[in-house]
């Protein structure tokens, strides 16, 4: 049988560090110098605690021998046993490496040379799939893994955990994270508890949210990171780095317990829920006063024109129009008039939320209301559009079933009656037209007639179509003032209404 290696006694001076280590070549930033990575390999990689075992026993076992190969120069580039090398190292000059351990003389020491590096490698795969390899840092780990999928040793990979596609995942985050992250997010990612390092867990926790921090992994037997959005993930890394430092104490278990843990990072350069970038839109809305008192029906009114929602297969983006142009009260120029100058839109602060004036307002509706206005059009459109028409039936509901005209329910008096007809169901297309039927205001009763939300679930029904963050915004912003209509003071919203029909 052919050997493989051959057991040697090679002086210390001629045996070198291997930088490039896959257990912790990646972490190190620190210079090439010996002197540097051995004080690395004692404080950072534990080795410190190897010296400790090493001066107790006075010995250094011929089974421990390192694993190495021969370079260039004639030098033994030690590629398993650097943190056995490195205590010794140190051992020679404890002071120099403020080692609280007596000075160990070692002129030598116990190699498996190997002349072949495939052969080499082949056998550092196989002893770590042992206890050895399970006795490394998780990203240690990764590294190593990710190395072998790279190289196509898929045989030798599958053997150093029965999961390595977790790894693979690990591996290739660090290797697009440390380009944003650099030194700082190094240390993190180390060996090392509280607030020395130990950091692993806390990023591969944080791969949940991954949609929404410009990566995601691809399926197996990649795994691989790909990185949807560079601008974005940077801005994700240097946040959640910095976020780190500044709290160094982080654990696991406040990323479990806190499933928006992703928003704290605002204050640090990233946003996971921007507000999104509203065009200028021609977009007329209704104004409190018109909403709110009856008294101007050539006030402006909001319409929402949804004819193209589930209709063109390409979009179902909801449009927001001007006042209809049949409007019979409206005055069109002849073909001999000079139409009047149109003065230029002025461009108003968009709500974000409504104001609700309706006193003792229900916990749950509340919460609906809030679940609305929280979800981010932009990464959810098509949620948005479809819990526009949950919110606005559930607002609805509410004001037909506790608002008194007279000391009579708007639900029990016959004008709702219909809406009630298929109990223990209601007509919600019924309910609205009855309402709509009440209202005074002719423009705010168009907006509400141009409030289809029967089409708003074309979005989830149809596959052939997808909302727009566009839609969701102009719809979101046309409900507002509805809301604002429904749930305004109860004795101002009855003023709005034609309450006559209340019997």
């Amino acid at each position: 049988m052919e050997k493989r290696s051959i057991l040697k006694y090679i002086s210390l001076d001629d045996l070198k560090l291997d930088v490039n280590n896959p257990r912790f070549g990646e972490l190190y930033n620190g210079s090439k110098k010996e002197e540097d990575l051995i004080e690395y390999l004692l404080y950072d990689e534990a080795a410190e605690e190897i010296a400790q075992a090493i001066v107790k026993k006075n010995e250094f076992y011929e089974d421990k021998a390192l694993w190495v190969i021969k370079d260039s120069e004639g030098k033994y580039i030690v590629r398993d046993g650097n943190r056995r090398c490195a205590a010794v190292k140190a051992l020679q000059m404890p002071g120099k490496f403020q080692l609280n351990q007596p000075k160990t003389i070692f002129k030598e020491l116990p190699v498996y040379e190997y002349i072949n590096e495939n052969e080499l490698k082949a056998r550092i795969s196989e002893e770590h799939s042992a206890s050895l390899f399970r006795s490394w840092e998780r990203i240690a780990k990764a590294l190593q893994i990710l190395d072998l999928a790279d190289s196509g040793k898929q045989e030798e990979m599958n053997s150093l955990d029965s999961r390595p596609g977790d790894f693979i995942k690990l591996g290739s985050f660090y290797k697009e994270a440390v380009k944003y992250g650099g030194d700082t997010f190094r240390v993190q990612l180390r060996r090392g508890r509280g607030k020395t390092g130990g950091k692993t867990i806390i990023y591969e926790r944080l791969f949940r949210d991954s949609k929404l921090c410009g990566y995601r992994f691809r399926n197996s037997p990649s795994y691989n990171i790909e990185i949807t959005n560079k601008n974005l993930f940077e801005k994700y890394i240097k946040a959640l780095v910095k976020y780190i430092e500044t709290f160094p104490t982080l654990k696991t278990s406040d990323i479990d317990n806190n499933k928006d843990f992703i928003k704290l990072l605002k204050p640090y350069g990233f946003d996971a829920y921007p507000a999104p970038i509203i065009q200028p839109i021609v977009q007329p809305t209704i104004q409190p006063s018109t909403v709110q008192n009856g008294n101007n029906a050539n006030s402006p009114n909001t319409v929402v024109d949804n004819n193209e929602a589930g209709q063109n297969n390409n979009s179902s983006q909801i449009k927001s129009g001007s006042a209809s142009t049949n409007n019979t009260n409206s005055t069109s120029p002849s073909n001999n008039q000079t139409p009047a100058t149109t003065a230029p839109a002025k461009r108003v602060s968009i709500k974000k939320y409504p104001q609700i004036k309706r006193k003792q307002l229900p916990p749950g509706l509340k919460a609906r209301i809030d679940e609305y206005f929280d979800l981010d059009s932009t990464s959810f459109p098509n949620a948005k559009i479809a819990m526009a028409r949950v919110l606005y039936e559930c607002i609805l509901k509410y004001v037909v079933e506790n608002t008194k005209s007279k000391n009579i329910l708007l639900k029990n008096s016959g004008h709702f009656g219909s809406a009630y007809s298929r109990k223990p169901y209601t007509n919600f297309e019924e309910m609205n037209k009855k309402f709509i039927d009440l209202i005074t205001n002719p423009g705010t009763s168009q907006a509400f007639t141009s409030f289809e939300f029967e089409k708003m679930h074309t979005v989830i029904h149809n596959y052939r179509v997808a909302g727009t963050t566009l839609s969701a915004d102009q719809l979101k912003n046309n409900l507002i003032e509805l809301i604002e209509f429904m749930l305004q003071d109860t004795a101002d919203l009855l003023s709005s209404l034609d309450t006559s029909k209340i019997k």
